[in-house]
């Protein structure tokens, strides 16, 4: 799993964001960096997805997080001793 792909397509993806609110930037120019943005989601999507993302990050395990999150910010949880 090469990170360093996924954090720099994320460094790129938040300076497109941050350019597209620049005034300075010709409409044609905006237009274009929110199709790349649009690409870019997909890529980093896609990459996310990818079955040696989910094995780094020990994806399988997500249930087990869901539920130990879920236990944490249960207010009646605590309320039970």
């Amino acid at each position: 799993m090469d990170l360093r792909e996924l954090v720099d397509l994320i460094t790129i993806r938040q300076y497109v964001v941050n350019s597209t609110a620049n005034p300075a930037i010709d409409r044609a120019t905006v237009n274009f960096m929110n199709g790349a943005l649009l690409l870019l989601d997909k890529k980093i999507i896609g990459l996310m997805q990818d079955v040696d993302f989910k094995e780094y990050i020990k994806y399988g395990d997500v249930q087990q997080a869901k539920q130990a999150a879920a236990n944490i910010t249960n207010i009646r949880s605590g309320l039970k001793k």
